[in-house]
């Protein structure tokens, strides 16, 4: 575990553990496809922008670029689905019905999805503690969960919670795809992705709504860029490079810290409400990544190079 690393691990948790954020200042305005759409959209142009300075500053330079395999580009349409598509839009959508507190308690679930994907398609071995580690941390989320749990089908929040364990989901499967990349730029393989994920979700806004009717104010606008340059572009980048540094399980663990940051920007800035239940559901689910983090840190290394 390089100091690299784990200096990523920090900066990427502490730009996502701040989206619940910016994203709570749009969602009254902005549609959530719209959002996605507009996500992916600034996030590639980003990733575009700081690929093409890159290619300046290495011109003169003798390289060779990989020739690409022949599904590669299924690949990438598949992590596009899985990494901004689905969670872009279920986070919007599941955050216009919880409060960002609670959103940033329940996507901070990401590691226990990844390690129990990464067993079930065998791809990885875990120890006790990681199955000790996937059962307490659902049973952190059941503990939030249970209160609003009824047969009433037009319960809004328990809805919105559901969204964004999808949303946990898919970033899980995203994680464990974004390995099978083959070597290549970080920032070039995130701004392909964004990209496909652009031609797929504008189309999708302007037939499920209407993103040309949408007028943000100059706090909502400054939200928007800021969650398509930093937190789906930037931010992006980072984790891929985490990833094939470290791999998906280590990488899985910046969201150790994104529950606590969002709770705090959600109880300081927004003026949530956070029940003891939530708090204690919060305190099982950081014991349940503290546990994930210790076997992975114990464990040798098996993830595929």
């Amino acid at each position: 575990m390089s100091v690299k690393s784990i200096l990523f691990l920090l900066g990427i948790s502490l730009i996502w553990g701040s989206q619940f954020f910016f994203v709570d200042k749009v969602i009254a305005s902005v549609q959530p496809v719209s959002l996605a759409a507009i996500k992916a959209i600034v996030g590639a142009v980003t990733l575009a922008l700081i690929y093409g300075l890159m290619s300046k500053k290495s011109q003169g330079q003798q390289t060779t670029t990989p020739r690409p395999k022949k599904n590669l580009g299924i690949l990438f349409l598949t992590i596009a689905l899985f990494e901004a598509v689905i969670p872009f839009f279920l986070i919007g959508w599941g955050q216009q019905r919880v409060s960002s507190s609670i959103a940033s308690i329940i996507m901070g679930t990401i590691p226990i999805f990844t390690l129990l994907i990464l067993f079930i398609l065998r791809i990885s071995r875990l120890r006790m503690l990681h199955f000790l580690s996937i059962g307490i941390g659902f049973a952190g989320i059941l503990i939030m969960i249970l209160p609003t749990l009824t047969i009433d089908f037009g319960n809004q929040s328990l809805w919105g919670m559901a969204a964004l364990i999808g949303a946990s989901l898919s970033f899980a499967l995203s994680l464990v795809l974004l390995e099978k990349l083959p070597p290549m730029s970080s920032v070039l393989a995130m701004r392909n992705v964004l990209l496909i994920a652009s031609v797929i979700l504008i189309p999708l806004s302007f037939i499920a709504e209407n993103p040309l009717s949408i007028r943000p104010t100059l706090v909502e606008l400054i939200s928007l860029l800021i969650l398509g340059v930093f937190h789906a572009g930037i931010v992006y980048m980072m984790y891929n490079t985490l990833i094939r540094q470290s791999g998906a399980a280590f990488a899985a663990l910046t969201n150790y810290i994104v529950p606590v940051i969002g709770v705090i920007l959600g109880t300081l800035l927004l003026g949530d409400q956070i029940n003891s239940n939530t708090w204690f559901a919060l305190i099982i689910i950081l014991v349940s990544l503290l546990l994930g983090s210790m076997a992975s840190k114990n464990k040798p290394s098996t993830e595929p190079q």
